[in-house]
């Protein structure tokens, strides 16, 4: 390593140069790739609920996508999963031996030559995905799993196609279309809660969890450049004026930088937008007293309905409690005179 401001050691000024990175597509406006858009939607308190997730891209052909979804509101709702076991093989080949013994391996397909395998037992949180109807619908590889292991997030990831052929076309470029729909379930929560919106939100900070590719394996919608990394070193041990051993320290008091450049790859959110959801949890209606077969109105049916049951062992009513007509908490006699009298009230 060469350092030349080795006078900084009597007190020169060291003088940083700035360096500007522009990253690729961000000097000019550009037009919008890709949307992805996790739909509003509502529930009653209990119910199972349907989140659709919308894909427009208006350029690209999508042959492979993941993104990462958490939950807001842990307390009021969960996606719908299971713990799975899963087992994963993994395919090496031996590079390089000592004896009898591998000492350097590296990851192959199970399509290549390999020396050996390795196979993993693990239990995961899986969820659950409906693609009917999706436009991923016929995909060879749709799966979803927790990261934390809990029933609070979901990484999914789609692939169109997997090896060997045939071919599944991907997403050719269009707008609105569901891309995957999401499963939860809403806990019965009390109706007094006034806060109750969970909001879903779509994690997009790491490249690790959050992608969208063409056919070719092309990344969509990324912008890329040389970073600087510097570095900055501080000099221990002085012989006159020449440093015999240097530290590297995090800033300031230091003698010397080094800079190094790396290739950086951020999305681009001028080409890729992402539209979190929600899903409210609606207040469920008051009880409607006498529509005992939960049809939204109160008629002869109902009477029919209630003395089937009370006298003739027919079926209980699917919402037991519109039984009770006088609002007592009991379904007795007096809730069969009580609907009678509303339907046929006295002259």
């Amino acid at each position: 390593m060469l350092f030349r401001n080795k006078l900084l050691r009597f007190g020169a000024v060291l003088m940083v140069t700035v360096l500007s990175v522009v990253f690729t597509g961000t000097t000019q406006a550009q037009m919008v790739e890709l949307v992805l858009d996790v739909g509003d939607t509502s529930a009653l308190p209990g119910e199972q609920v349907v989140i659709p997730v919308y894909l427009s891209n208006y350029i690209d052909t999508i042959a492979g996508f993941n993104f990462w979804v958490q939950l807001g509101r842990p307390d009021i709702m969960e996606f719908t999963t299971a713990v799975a076991t899963v087992i994963d093989t993994s395919y090496w080949i031996c590079q390089e031996y000592s004896g009898p013994d591998c000492i350097d391996s590296v990851l192959v397909t199970a399509e290549d030559p390999w020396d050996f395998l390795h196979i993993d037992t693990n239990e995961v949180v899986v969820g659950s995905l409906d693609t009917t109807g999706t436009l991923i619908s016929g995909w060879e590889y749709v799966d979803s799993r927790s990261l934390g292991g809990i029933p609070y997030d979901l990484t999914v990831v789609g692939l169109a196609n997997l090896f060997p052929p045939p071919v599944t076309p991907g997403i050719p470029p269009q707008e609105g279309g569901v891309l995957i729909k999401l499963l939860g379930t809403v806990y019965d929560i009390p109706d007094t809660m006034t806060e109750r919106t969970v909001n879903i939100y779509v994690e997009t900070s790491t490249l690790d969890h959050f992608g969208f590719s063409d056919p070719w394996g092309n990344s969509i919608g990324l912008s890329c450049g040389w970073v600087p990394d510097t570095s900055f070193w501080l000099c221990t041990l002085w012989a006159g004026e020449v440093c015999l051993n240097w530290q590297q320290v995090s800033g300031p008091p230091y003698d010397s930088t080094s800079i190094d450049s790396s290739w950086v790859c951020v999305l681009d959110t001028n080409a890729v937008q992402v539209l979190d959801g929600s899903v409210t949890v609606l207040v469920p209606p008051p009880p409607l007293y006498g529509d005992v077969n939960c049809n939204g109105s109160v008629d002869i049916a109902d009477l029919v309905y209630f003395v089937d049951y009370m006298f003739l062992g027919g079926p209980p009513s699917p919402c037991e409690e519109n039984f009770d007509c006088d609002d007592d908490g009991l379904i007795t006699i007096t809730d069969l005179i009580c609907l009678v009298d509303w339907m046929f009230p006295p002259q």
